[in-house]
């Protein structure tokens, strides 16, 4: 179940969060970015990312179309969230559920 949670299906394909995370680190630096996918009525899931960088999202998008991402792994500009931190599980890995949480109520938790 945990290695599901690192992919979304959007529109039928499965796109892997970490290749995303991996290509934001190099413009936000490593662990300042969490990818999930929330639930959408048209393709099944979106992506949303959350990050504590102070880099605009207009920028990360950039960053991501010139790594050669396909435009369906490219989250869309209103659904990058800035938070304070990363949510943390005591292992020290991204609480995965916290970050869902966090990207399907973006505007309950940032206000």
């Amino acid at each position: 179940m945990d290695r599901l949670a690192r992919f979304s299906k959007i529109a039928g394909e499965m796109v892997p969060h970490g290749k995303i995370e991996e290509a934001l680190s190099a413009v936000i630096g490593r662990g300042s970015c969490a990818v999930t996918g929330v639930p959408d009525e048209r393709r099944g899931e979106r992506l949303a990312v959350i990050y504590t960088s102070d880099t605009m999202p207009a920028e990360m998008i950039r960053h991501l179309e010139s790594c050669g991402l396909p435009a369906l792994w490219i989250p869309k500009r209103d659904q990058f969230f800035r938070v304070d931190a990363i949510p943390l599980l005591g292992t020290g890995k991204v609480d995965l559920a916290a970050v869902r949480k966090i990207a399907s109520a973006p505007t309950e938790v940032l206000q």
